[in-house]
């Protein structure tokens, strides 16, 4: 899986806050505290001040924690990222492949 998301270059500084390690990452503050909130935590002291490694660390699984809403069916809006009859028909294509290659 490949990330398209252009990110900026991280200063040289020594402390980050939420909203810097946010800006720098390309991911929304909800979505990164729902993912340490289901994952654990990525670093940061006191919650509020990141070090450049915890920065990096993040970066790196930012396409994880930009996607944490879309897992549960919702988009980062908090939206539905699919309606009802859509989502119908995905599952019924995906149990009429689930009941071919048991029939096979």
């Amino acid at each position: 899986m490949t990330n398209s998301v252009k990110l900026p270059p991280v200063p040289a500084k020594r402390y980050f806050s939420l909203e810097e390690v946010c800006r720098l990452a390309a991911v929304k503050p909800a979505q990164l505290a729902e993912w340490q909130r289901r994952h654990g935590s990525i670093g940061g002291r006191g919650g509020s001040r990141f070090t450049r490694l915890d920065v990096m660390k993040i970066r790196q699984l930012q396409h994880g924690i930009a996607d944490v809403f879309t897992h549960d069916g919702l988009d980062a809006d908090g939206n539905p990222a699919i309606g009802a009859d859509e989502m119908r028909d995905e599952l019924e294509k995906i149990l009429g492949k689930i009941e071919k290659t048991l029939a096979n």
